[in-house]
């Protein structure tokens, strides 16, 4: 057998995935084949009187179907592989003999519908434990029976959340949500497996009091509102599921599992699903991307200059992530404040159930915070992360040159300033590299590797793993004003801006935005980051770009008046206790009462989609790809259109065939 190995042991066999040459274990049609095989010859052996599932790999379960293979196929090949799914899942599900799922690493899609289909599901309590099925983040649904399988197990009520919203929960959350039924250490994982099969078969309950016609009505009005609210139906694939799962929750298997087949293959043709499979690629690629150098260092001690904001962000996320890290910064008070802050962070992480008690400890411990001048000589990465002011950084990074050795990395997390101008400054230049983090560090997936003229290949690889090794996505740029995100992003908010100052409407201006599939409108996002900091970030591309970009005297009077955004109370809208509000004195500052506004979405979309062909023609980016998976990580940009550049291909913004056609374009596969 390729991918599969059966071993018995007194009546008990262990079926094991191990694909071969892969780290990870995956569902297509040669790998299902072979189950069946396997499963049918397992039903007609009387010797066998029970089975355990486990796997090989040291941190995948089952990673779910080959992804590739879906998006490539056609509506029959399709039908015929989701019917090929449907059919051994059932035989394992029709075994006669209790089955259990011993679940260690990522156990989603696919894998999970495999592990629905066994009895029993016992979990290790591993980090890399992932448990759910996370279909509607590419615009499918579960279609090998987890759409039918998952209500009957937990109810309709708790599943349509976790189906809706695609969530994937470690072991633990997984186990009070229901989806296993026991999570141990992964030592434990066998012998706790074999406990269970001594229940022999599950009794499945029906939930009928849950599961009839009147309630499953109001159970689907109500998440079909809350969905709405949401969505704004803008995502197919969470209200053809919210159908499905509905409509198959009272019916026997068979009826489930046909709808599930004719609605991932209606979803399977609309752009949108397109458009997300493309975006889950391209973040694979990139958390897989190396540069052909020499050798490579593993980053291993990093150092953090400053505990603002940002700073104290790096520094959380770099010690949650297993690094002993130095925070540093001049001032006693900004360094306690950071290091409370990152306090709550661990806290915060406590209380969602992404860390256990003794992870945040361990966590929080690995953290060291000073404001003296402390010998950085055997520190191999430094990432300042000081206020916004070219000078200052000069001096910094001269400091930090004189201070540690001629081999550490020194990188910048300035959102816009040059690189090349910190690179001066030190000896060996060719160790100076951007580092921008997007805020929240903590949810924000993208960080943006700025290549200086001076910065080697060398340096860009062995930050390039390091951004991968903390579990965030790394898309290398060109050292240029604003660099990608925020010189795509900025002419955006600068013309909402505009249309504010000309009597334009706030709220109407970020609903049309909201509805295009933003997860925030212009203004309102200026309000989060900040005026003042908005203009700073602007004023580099203004002077940048004159002859197309000008800062909106709106901003300059708002920001005199105080209106600095939600951190001040006040800024397009008021903050308080309730939902915010038009700011009424900056609506008096505008030159018009009211703007009749027309066509705001897309006036706004196309100057991201003009800003972001730009960027493409100067080469900020290497690809159309690696730019619209930028704007999707770090602003948000509607996922489900692609991106900007996407977005403009579409609609023939642009030239027919641009995005394909580009010379930069590398083919997704």
């Amino acid at each position: 057998m390729k991918y599969l190995k059966l071993t018995k042991n007194q009546g008990t066999a262990t079926l094991t995935f191990n694909r071969p040459d892969s780290s990870a274990n995956i569902f297509d049609e040669a790998a299902l084949i072979e189950c069946r095989t396997v499963l049918q010859q397992i039903a007609l052996d009387d010797a066998i009187q029970a089975l355990i599932i486990d796997s090989a790999k040291p941190h995948i379960f089952i990673a779910g179907a080959d992804i590739p293979s879906l998006s490539n196929a056609t509506a029959g090949e399709l039908a015929a592989l989701i019917d090929l799914g449907h059919e051994v899942f059932s035989l394992l599900e029709a075994l006669k003999i209790p089955t259990v799922a011993a679940i260690h690493g990522a156990c989603v899609g696919g894998g999970y519908e495999l592990a629905l289909a066994c009895d029993w599901r016992v979990a290790s309590n591993a980090k890399t434990t992932k448990i759910g099925l996370p279909e509607t983040q590419l615009g499918i649904l579960p279609a090998w029976g987890g759409s039918t399988r998952l209500p009957q197990l937990i109810t309709l009520p708790k599943a349509l959340p976790l189906i809706l919203a695609g969530k994937t929960l470690s072991a633990s959350a997984a186990k009070r949500k229901g989806l296993v039924d026991q999570v141990v250490h992964q030592a434990h994982l066998k012998k706790v497996a074999l406990k269970y099969l001594q229940k022999g078969k599950r009794n499945k309950d029906t939930h009928n009091i849950i599961h009839n016609s009147a309630s499953v009505k109001m159970i689907e009005a109500t998440a079909r509102k809350d969905l709405m609210r949401k969505t704004r139906g803008l995502y197919p694939a969470p209200l053809k599921a919210l159908e499905v799962v509905c409509n198959s929750v009272t019916q026997p298997h068979e009826v489930g599992f046909r709808l599930e087949r004719d609605a991932i293959i209606t979803l399977a043709s609309k752009p949108a699903t397109s458009h997300l499979i493309d975006l889950f690629l391209l973040s694979e690629r990139a958390k897989k991307l190396k540069i052909q150098t020499g050798s490579v260092r593993e980053l291993a001690a990093p150092v953090v200059i400053g505990s603002g904001i940002m700073g104290s962000g790096i520094g959380y996320w770099l010690s949650s992530r297993g690094y002993p890290t130095l925070v540093q910064d001049i001032h006693d008070t900004a360094l306690a404040q950071g290091v409370q802050r990152i306090k709550q962070h661990y806290k915060k992480a406590q209380s969602r159930h992404i860390m256990t008690p003794a992870e945040a400890h361990a966590g929080f411990d690995r953290l060291h915070a000073s404001s003296q001048r402390l010998p950085l000589q055997n520190r191999d990465l430094i990432i300042e992360a000081a206020v916004e002011d070219l000078d200052l950084k000069k001096k910094i990074f001269a400091d930090l040159s004189a201070r540690c050795s001629s081999e550490c990395i020194l990188a910048t997390n300035t959102s816009a300033l040059p690189i090349y101008e910190l690179a001066d400054v030190i000896k060996n230049p060719s160790r100076v590299v951007g580092l921008h983090f997007f805020n929240p560090v903590h949810r924000m997936p993208l960080v943006e590797i700025v290549r200086a003229p001076t910065t080697s290949d060398t340096t860009l690889a062995e930050v390039l793993r390091f951004v991968q090794k903390i579990g965030k996505i790394p898309i290398i740029v060109k050292d240029s004003p604003g660099f990608l995100v925020n010189r795509i992003l900025v002419p955006y908010l600068l013309e909402a801006c505009k249309l504010f100052a000309a009597g334009g409407d706030p709220v109407e201006i970020d609903e049309a935005m909201l509805d295009f599939g933003m997860p925030m409108g212009p203004l309102r996002l200026l309000d989060e980051v900040g005026l003042d900091v908005g203009k700073h970030v602007a004023e580099t591309l203004v002077a940048a770009f004159p002859d197309r970009m000008s800062l909106p005297a709106m901003m300059v009077a708002m920001i005199e008046k105080g209106f600095l955004g939600r951190k001040v109370g006040q800024g397009f809208y008021i903050y308080g206790k309730d939902q915010p509000e038009p700011n009424p004195e900056a609506l008096a500052l505008r030159e018009a009462e009211h703007l009749p506004l027309h066509s705001v979405a897309a006036q706004l979309a196309e100057l991201m989609s003009d800003e972001a062909a730009r960027c493409l023609d100067e080469d900020i980016a290497n690809s159309p790809e690696d730019i619209d998976l930028a704007m999707v990580l770090g602003t948000g940009y509607a996922p489900f259109r692609g991106g900007p550049l996407r977005y403009a291909d579409d609609l023939r913004l642009i030239s027919p065939g641009f995005y394909r056609d580009h010379p930069h374009h590398r083919m997704v596969s």
